[in-house]
């Protein structure tokens, strides 16, 4: 890891705060610690809607700490814009760390990162860490378009669990072998460690027989990018709290009811830590009863999802 000196100069902006109060770790008889991934869409104007409307969706959230994707918006000419995830952390008072095009935001103090600035730690209290990450993991091809028969990029459509699972593996292996090397580097310090992200590929707990049988998946598949990170112990909050995969899909991929989408939930909060125990997680959307919480104007086309949870010594 990099030593706390070093990370200050690698952090984009730093505004510190002062205490477990002020950093919004909530006490009583157990401690929550609230986390939010959330896909913004290209700096969070896609969708016609200011800043401020991203913002509230984090405040919706309670989020503690937020993995963003899609941080940075552009010009009509692809030339960078601004930066609109270091915004967000401004208008929130919050700490902020780059990422590039993605970030992590938290209320909370930033002590460490790893190398390659794919996590970081993060202070609650007195002798208690936790580590997060964040990533947005390569879009095309889209397995689920493939598998459908929609056209996305130049390449084939396929129908078997084996082609859906080499595809994937094409798109995202050295992405995902990369996060979970260093995931396992922070892990031997024994505390909570937790990804957020756009993974841009479903789950294997979401794609499984029960799903095909019921017409909610078109196959069986055990997707490689959510089976490499259970296999090192994390936890999908989402589907521990929602354990039923055809009666509670959760899908996250697309917010918009665009005719002919392949809905889907290819946005996680994965975890592991004997420390956390989840008290509840949920989805994000507009106000069209597909979300678990709804807004008005909401401003992304992938919907948030929330886990919070309890930090139990």
């Amino acid at each position: 890891m990099n030593n706390y000196k070093f990370l200050i100069l690698l952090l984009s902006v730093m505004t510190a705060c002062q205490s477990g109060k002020d950093s919004g770790l909530r006490e009583g008889k157990s401690k929550e610690l609230n986390v939010l991934s959330f896909n913004i869409w290209v700096g969070g104007e896609a969708g016609g809607q200011p800043i401020e409307k991203s913002v509230e969706v984090v405040r919706m959230s309670g989020a503690m700490v937020a993995g963003i994707q899609e941080g940075h918006a552009y010009n009509s000419d692809g030339t960078f814009k601004s930066n609109n995830a270091l915004k967000m952390a401004e208008l929130l008072g919050w700490n902020y760390f780059s990422q590039g095009r993605s970030a992590i935001i938290t209320s909370f103090p930033v002590v460490d990162s790893t190398a390659e600035r794919r996590g970081i730690k993060l202070k609650l209290g007195e002798n208690q860490y936790f580590w997060i990450f964040n990533c947005h993991l390569y879009h095309m091809p889209y397995q689920p378009y493939q598998l459908a028969g929609i056209k996305y990029g130049d390449f084939p459509f396929i129908s078997t669990e084996q082609e859906a699972i080499d595809f994937a593996h094409q798109t995202r292996r050295e992405e995902v072998g990369k996060y979970r090397k260093e995931i396992m580097e922070v892990m031997e310090e024994g505390w909570p460690v937790i990804l957020t992200g756009d993974f841009n590929e479903p789950s294997f707990l979401d794609w499984t027989t029960k799903a095909k049988e019921s017409g909610l998946r078109p196959v069986k598949v055990e997707w490689p990018a959510t089976k490499t990170f259970a296999d090192i112990g994390m936890l999908d909050s989402f589907r521990e709290f929602y354990p039923d995969e055809v009666a509670s899909p959760g899908d996250t991929w697309s917010s918009l009811d665009t005719p002919g989408e392949i809905h889907d939930r290819i946005d996680f909060i994965l975890y592991k830590g004997k420390q956390l125990k989840v008290k509840e997680s949920f989805t994000i959307g507009f106000n069209d009863g597909q979300s678990g919480r709804g807004m008005d104007n909401y401003p992304s086309d992938h919907r948030a999802v929330a886990t919070h949870f309890v930090w139990e010594n």
